[in-house]
């Protein structure tokens, strides 16, 4: 019946579209995607390997 199982609706709350990673709650799903996709990329310069 179905009474118990606490299965979300659909499951792509729980995956961050980026980098795939799954999580347990859609709570926590955007927490991560506001503190680890939110800043920009830092850019590498060109030939030392440092970044900019």
């Amino acid at each position: 019946m179905g009474l118990f199982n606490k299965k979300p609706k659909n499951d792509t709350d729980l995956e961050c579209k980026i980098c795939h990673l799954k999580f347990s709650n859609p709570e926590r799903t955007m927490r991560h995607m506001v503190k680890a996709h939110s800043k920009p990329q830092k850019k590498k310069r060109m030939g030392t390997g440092k970044y900019a």
